[in-house]
């Protein structure tokens, strides 16, 4: 198979034109920018989910606040917009979708530090002189870490958190090629991809009604997790024609669908998936999470080309920081947070310290490793001559 697919630009839903003599809408600003902003305010958000539920609070009072699961179903979200967009972006530049300097970017990215953060891991429970769980090391190396414990009951572990970047990975071996083969034919996905989401509704529902299927693989197979991923392609796909851009910029006039977005997945959280039964978590909570999800994410982008104090919040240095190395804080995380946790409360300290200095910590560490490691062999690795 040939790792370019050449195809002309076909049908309006991809362009990107402005009324001439007219400023160009806030969202269409936002959207054509190198880095886009709110972005990585939300990668901030969603990583520091995980680590807080991870290291015990996720309530407050019968509100639940602290939900790791919710910041896995953003990171699923944006990953599935973002390369949604980069691809359709290099798609109307140049008529193609160069797949090959796509893979080289994705292994340039990931796999160094999850490579270095397994056979650390490995190194360090041979020096304790620890069990190593070969297993989930083969499985991570493979990227299939998420089936392993699906069908092995996904022991606790240093990389037990695996299972959802092999969800990703396994998502990014079908989505760029299934793209191509939709463009390349003339075919806008959107279609295919606002149809594939309530099929996985529907097996879904098959699998817990039918056939009895547990939460444990329900939460980590790429099938019952793909509406996800599928949800922020189709954000993608949307916001790229100027009908849907123009219903979230009237959207955005007003000032409470934000903030109700923000409590709809809250009361989700809350009502549905944490008291109910699997179907009420699998089903209604991650359908309506998903939906609430989805519409949230244009209004952060518009937010954050404002100048009030949530563009402020949005913008803030620290977020930013801790959005660009999300990846190395979410996948370095089992290392640090504990250990750091841990001490606080044995010297006495209260535990919101100890999450504060774990944070602080994971922050230094995650930063280290993006400037002096993930950066550079990045730059070694990615394609000498980038498709964009």
């Amino acid at each position: 198979m040939k790792s370019v697919i050449d195809t002309p630009l076909r049908g309006p839903w991809l362009r990107e034109a402005s009324p001439p003599g007219q400023r160009a809408p806030l969202l269409l600003t936002a959207l054509q920018q190198p880095r886009l902003a709110g972005l990585d305010a939300l990668r901030a958000i969603a990583v520091l989910l995980v680590i807080v539920n991870h290291l015990g609070p996720d309530r407050i009072g019968p509100v639940m606040v602290f939900d790791g699961s919710v910041g896995v179903e953003l990171f699923f979200i944006l990953s599935g917009f973002l390369i949604t967009w980069l691809l359709l972006g290099e798609h109307e530049r140049h008529g193609r979708i160069a797949l090959g300097a796509f893979y080289q970017r994705r292994v340039a990215r990931l796999l160094p530090a999850s490579l270095a953060y397994v056979l650390v891991g490995m190194g360090l429970l041979a020096l304790r002189g620890q069990e190593i769980p070969w297993g989930a090391v083969v499985s991570t190396l493979l990227y299939g870490t998420n089936y392993y414990q699906a069908f092995t009951g996904a022991a606790s572990h240093y990389l037990s958190h695996c299972w959802s970047l092999a969800v990703e990975e396994q998502f990014y071996l079908v989505w760029p090629f299934l793209l191509a083969a939709l463009l390349h034919r003339g075919h806008p996905p959107r279609q295919a991809l606002a149809a594939s989401i309530p099929l996985v509704w529907l097996y879904k529902a098959v699998l817990i009604f039918g056939f009895g299927v547990g939460e444990v693989y329900l939460y980590r197979a790429l099938e019952t997790r793909m509406d996800q991923l599928c949800a922020g392609c189709l954000l993608a796909v949307l916001l790229k024609t100027p009908r849907w851009r123009r219903h979230v910029e009237q959207l955005a006039r007003w000032r409470w669908p934000l903030p109700a977005l923000v409590a709809g997945v809250v009361l989700s959280t809350s009502l549905l998936r944490e008291t109910g039964s699997v179907a009420d978590q699998q089903l209604y909570a991650f359908a309506l999470e998903t939906v609430l999800l989805c519409a949230l994410v244009p209004l952060v982008l518009i937010e954050a080309r404002g100048r009030g104090a949530l563009a402020a919040f949005l913008n803030a240095p620290v977020l930013v920081l801790i959005g660009q190395i999300s990846y190395g804080m979410y996948l370095y995380h089992p290392f640090v947070v504990h250990p750091v946790h841990n001490a606080i409360v044995r010297l006495g300290g209260p535990p919101v310290l100890g999450i504060a200095a774990a944070v602080a910590v994971l922050i230094a560490v995650a930063w280290a490793s993006f400037k002096w490691f993930e950066q550079p062999v990045r730059e070694r690795l990615r394609p000498r001559q980038p498709s964009q």
